[in-house]
């Protein structure tokens, strides 16, 4: 522990000082066995006062997005085993100091898995993507025919609060995705949103129909609410000033910030106003994003042979 820190946890509050002295008064002044309770309510006071000092400390929080592509029906036959994909996460826990996830095509036998290692103190909110035929929905399973669903989740180190779903317009008949946010208590409240948007062709009654334009309208929507937020996953569009982007119209304005003082949500892997960053998709493209109303500190993209996305990880101040 340097001496910044223990200095950290020794100070006290003038208010807590105060209290201390009455504290001592009254254990000079009354019979020992009034002593002894006036001694454990000194206790307790220095307790709180250590308590109220960590919990001022300002902290940063790493968030990470991920599409694990983890279900087996969806082309993701050969790219990993549960443990192994899980080991990812856990190893970014490990090593790049991640406190929250939003993952997407996770199955629930691999949030299962890392559940069980990352341990207690970590809470998680989980929620089914659904097939639509002709508006009669069922929950898609992992493998046809099996109960194990596919889903996205939010994972949070410190636990969650307010697990909520958002409706956002989705295909009469076709793939469903839901769109969720969680409050990290540990974390200032901030509001985490995992994001899966449909890709275009979703609906195969109208391949051409493209539910991106109303999917972000809607999300900012419901981010703007929240007065701290950050949020993010797979959008499946490339970012608005990519070259030759011809469907860049689907972002709303507003919400992809163009630069410092500007309206909207700074990228993680944004610079100055570029609105581009690195390649999240194997293809070559960036189609993952984390946003957030917060300070950034840093933002990583790294490579991953579990899955055709990389792994993104943005570090922003809170408390």
């Amino acid at each position: 522990m340097n001496a910044m820190n223990l200095f950290g946890i020794l100070r006290r509050p003038a208010g807590a000082l105060t209290v201390l002295a009455l504290l001592l008064a009254a254990v000079a002044a009354v019979p020992p066995a009034k002593a002894v309770a006036a001694a454990d309510a000194v206790a307790a006071a220095d307790a709180v006062a250590a308590v109220a000092a960590v919990a001022a400390e300002p902290k940063n929080l790493q968030v990470m997005s991920w599409n694990m592509c983890d279900v087996p029906r969806w082309g993701c036959t050969d790219t990993g085993t549960s443990a192994q994909k899980a080991g990812v996460v856990k190893m970014h826990v490990d090593n790049t100091w991640v406190h929250a996830v939003l993952l997407q095509e996770v199955c629930e036998n691999t949030l299962a898995t890392l559940m069980t290692e990352l341990g207690p103190g970590w809470g998680k909110a989980f929620h089914p993507y659904r097939w639509s035929q002709n508006g009669v929905k069922h929950d898609s399973p992992c493998v046809e025919g099996q109960p194990e669903r596919a889903g996205t989740a939010i994972i949070v180190k410190g636990g969650i609060q307010d697990a909520s779903t958002y409706p956002t317009t989705q295909p009469w008949t076709g793939l469903q995705a839901p769109f969720h946010c969680a409050t990290a208590p540990y974390w200032d409240n901030i509001r985490l949103c995992n994001v899966h948007a449909s890709w275009l062709g979703i609906n195969p009654d109208h391949p051409t129909w493209d539910y991106r334009d109303d999917q972000f309208a809607e999300i900012k929507a419901v981010v703007d609410q929240f007065p701290r937020t950050v949020f993010g996953g797979d959008f499946n569009a490339k970012s608005p000033d990519a070259p030759n982007n011809a469907h860049a119209w689907v972002w709303p304005q507003g919400l992809y910030s163009q630069g410092p003082g500007t309206e909207g949500y700074q990228e993680c892997d944004q610079t100055g106003t570029s609105r581009t960053g690195r390649a999240t998709h194997g293809s070559g493209v960036k189609i993952d994003y984390i946003f957030s109303s917060e300070t950034r500190r840093w933002c990583a993209v790294a490579d991953s042979v579990y899955s055709d996305h990389h792994v993104m990880i943005e570090s922003v101040a809170v408390g």
